[in-house]
């Protein structure tokens, strides 16, 4: 092959070459920004959401306000009856003599609120914080308060009757004269409350902690206790 001929298969070589490269060089780049995409989705998910402040007229027309910011809101006495405050943030809210019942309350935020004599019969309050809240005089029949957080609370004369508490934390809470029949209690954390004179007729402590627990004048007959046994009568403490 002549000199003339190598010159002319190493032009042709280079020649179409050049778009190969060029190719390989745009799809490098262009599947950078894509393989980023699932982390900013990942990201997108986690990122919270942002925090509603509605006015007391919206929600009393509405009844609903989900993952909304109500610190300190005052709803006293309102009919509120099957509200919907899933994830909000209502601590100190002022709510006493309100009517909340059949409300969805599920991992809502009332801590220090005041819940005084309200009617939240039906109620969801599925992993909600009720730290240091007054439920004093409310009523809760059947309301689902699994895994809700009522420790510190005070509940005088509160009516939890086939309330279902399973793992709830009850601990140092005073529920001096409170109604528990037939309340489900299990694994319930009741360490260091006060259930002085409180009736839990036919209600199921299996697997609660009663540690430290002042039971004086309380009613447990036909209760299923901690240890998974059930007294006929009264147990006396």
């Amino acid at each position: 092959m002549n000199i003339k001929g190598v010159l002319i298969f190493v032009m042709l070589l280079t020649v179409t070459s050049i778009p190969i490269a060029l190719r390989f060089s745009s799809n490098a780049n262009s599947s950078y920004p894509l393989a980023l995409k699932p982390l900013e989705q990942v990201k997108n998910v986690f990122r919270p959401l942002k925090a509603k402040n509605v006015s007391v007229e919206k929600i009393l027309k509405t009844k609903r306000c989900v993952g909304c910011d109500l610190q300190d809101i005052d709803l006293s006495g309102e009919d509120l009856t099957g509200a919907d405050f899933r994830n909000s943030d209502l601590t100190g809210a002022n709510l006493k003599n309100s009517k909340l019942k059949d409300a969805k309350m599920a991992g809502v935020r009332l801590k220090d609120a005041d819940l005084s004599n309200t009617d939240l019969d039906g109620a969801d309050f599925i992993k909600s914080d009720l730290q240091g809240a007054d439920l004093s005089g409310a009523t809760l029949l059947n309301t689902s308060l699994v895994e809700a957080d009522l420790s510190t609370a005070t509940a005088k004369r509160t009516e939890f009757r086939d309330a279902d508490l399973k793992g709830a934390s009850l601990e140092k809470a005073n529920l001096t004269g409170s109604f528990f029949t037939g309340a489900h209690l299990l694994e319930a954390n009741l360490a260091g409350s006060n259930l002085t004179n409180a009736n839990l007729r036919y209600a199921n402590l299996r697997d609660a902690d009663v540690t430290d627990v002042n039971f004086n004048g309380a009613d447990l007959a036909f209760a299923i206790l901690p240890d998974g046994t059930s007294p006929y009568g009264t147990t006396k403490y």
